[in-house]
């Protein structure tokens, strides 16, 4: 449920209603790669080969695939999962297989469950998870999109044993000059 000017409205990501919000955005690629870069360049700094799979998580447009593939040369298994491309809920949704990496990038402050599908990720991941979301600490969270329903905070992230920065990934325009997302990482410790 999202409230807006006094309404309550109900943001279903069916595949109209995530084409409809795909449509929306604005901006050209070069301006979002900046968060895929710091995607990429951990996921290579953790081992990241051409063997392993990946799980994009809340994919939109598969830009991260483009990055790792055309910035990086990786050539391994990219699985997107999107409501664009079935219609899944995010906030029900169980990984079907492991994974050697899963990724979320701008997709929590979404999901009103967010932390079940941290704790799905996880379970289901081989080496580890990444994840941004915007900085409520700098940032209008709630006000900056109709559809984001939740304000992450570090300190949320912080029982997931998520290693959490603060980064820039929009420019700064939003947050006055200060970083304006969150760059969450896991890495899977065997017992």
């Amino acid at each position: 449920m999202i409230e807006r000017g006094g309404a309550l409205m109900t943001w279903t990501p069916t595949i109209q209603s995530c084409d409809s919000y795909l449509g929306d955005r604005t901006g050209k690629y070069e301006f979002r790669a900046v968060r895929y870069r710091a995607a990429a360049d951990w996921l290579t700094a953790s081992g990241l080969n051409n063997d392993m799979t990946l799980v994009d998580v809340g994919a939109g447009m598969t830009e991260l695939d483009y990055c790792l593939r055309a910035e990086y040369g990786w050539r391994g298994r990219y699985i997107p999962v999107d409501g664009g491309i079935d219609g899944v809920n995010l906030n029900d949704w169980t990984p079907p297989r492991e994974a050697h990496f899963f990724v979320a990038l701008e997709i929590i402050e979404h999901l009103s469950n967010w932390r079940d599908l941290i704790e799905r990720m996880q379970e289901k991941a081989l080496i580890g998870v990444v994840m941004s979301t915007p900085n409520p600490r700098t940032t209008d969270v709630i006000g900056m999109d109709p559809t984001h329903v939740v304000e992450v905070f570090s300190k949320d992230l912080e029982p997931y044993a998520f290693q959490v920065s603060e980064q820039t990934f929009y420019g700064g325009v939003l947050s006055d000059g200060e970083p304006d997302a969150l760059f969450a990482t896991w890495r899977h410790r065997p017992e």
